[in-house]
C-alpha cells in the first residue's frame, strides 16, 4: 500500500546562541530536514542516546564540555553520525587537525546558508560511511588550561574527572567511575571559558552589595562630621 509518509532527515545543532541556533536552523529546514537542538555537550549527548540524528553540527567553544571533547565521544560513540564542526575563534588554517569532524566551517555573515548547503552534501552520502575506516579509539580533545589541570568526560559512563595537564605521552587515564582508559590529546590552543550566566548573577550581587556597603559607611562617616 502506497503512502505519503516520507522519511525525515535529521540534524543536531548544538550552540549556546539562541539567535544563531534560531538562523541556522530555519536555513537548514528549508531543505526539509528536522532539526533538533542543544545547548551544550552534555544536552547534545541526552539527544543522541534518546534519537540518533544523521548529523551532528557542533561549535567548538561550547560550555560545561568542549566541542573537541563532544566529537570525541560521538566519534568513539556514535561512529555513523556525520560531524560539522563551527568555530568563530579557528579558522579552516589554524584548526586543530585533531578535531575529528568530516567538515569544519568557519563563523561568517552568510554560514546559514553555507551551512545548509554542506548538511545536504554530508547527508546524502551517509549511506556511505558505514564502509568507511573508523579509528577504533577516538581521544577526547580539551582546549589547554591554565589551570594547571584538565576535566575528562568518559566517553562509557559520561561521568567528569580531572587529570594532570602535565602527564607525559601516551596520555592515557583510567576512569576513577568505571575504570575505562581514555585517551586525551590537549589542544596548543587555549580557551578561556565564557561565565555562566550564575556566576555572572553572582558576581553582580556581590558588586551590588560591596556598592551599599561603601554607601551605607560614607553616610556613617558624614554623620559622626556633623556632630562634631
Amino acid at each position: 500500500m502506497a503512502t505519503d509518509v516520507e522519511f525525515r532527515r535529521r540534524v543536531l545543532l548544538v550552540d549556546g546562541d539562541d539567535e544563531f541556533v534560531r538562523r541556522c536552523s530555519a536555513a537548514i529546514r528549508s531543505r526539509s530536514y528536522e532539526v533538533l537542538t542543544a545547548r551544550d555537550g552534555f544536552e547534545a549527548l541526552k539527544v543522541l542516546r534518546g534519537a540518533q540524528p544523521d548529523l551532528l553540527i557542533t561549535e567548538l567553544d561550547l560550555q560545561r564540555m568542549s566541542g573537541f571533547e563532544l566529537l570525541s565521544v560521538v566519534r568513539s560513540r556514535f561512529p555513523a553520525v556525520a560531524v560539522i564542526a563551527l568555530s568563530g575563534e579557528y579558522t579552516a588554517v589554524n584548526v586543530p587537525h585533531q578535531a575529528i569532524c568530516d567538515a569544519f566551517l568557519s563563523k561568517g555573515p552568510n554560514l546559514d546558508f553555507e551551512l545548509a548547503g554542506e548538511a545536504e552534501r554530508l547527508i546524502s552520502e551517509s549511506p556511505l560511511r558505514g564502509s568507511r575506516p573508523k579509528a577504533t579509539v577516538a581521544p577526547v580533545w580539551i582546549p589547554k588550561s591554565t589551570s594547571g589541570y584538565i576535566i575528562l568526560t568518559c566517553p562509557e559512563c559520561m561521568r567528569s574527572f580531572s587529570v594532570d595537564q602535565l602527564m607525559a605521552p601516551p596520555r592515557k587515564e583510567s576512569c576513577i567511575f568505571c575504570g575505562t582508559e581514555v585517551p586525551f590529546q590537549v589542544s596548543p590552543h587555549e580557551i578561556t571559558p565564557r561565565p555562566s550566566p550564575e556566576t555572572a548573577a553572582a558576581r553582580s550581587r556581590q558588586l551590588r552589595a560591596k556598592a551599599k556597603e561603601a554607601v551605607a559607611l560614607s553616610q556613617k562617616l558624614r554623620a559622626k562630621q556633623g556632630l562634631k
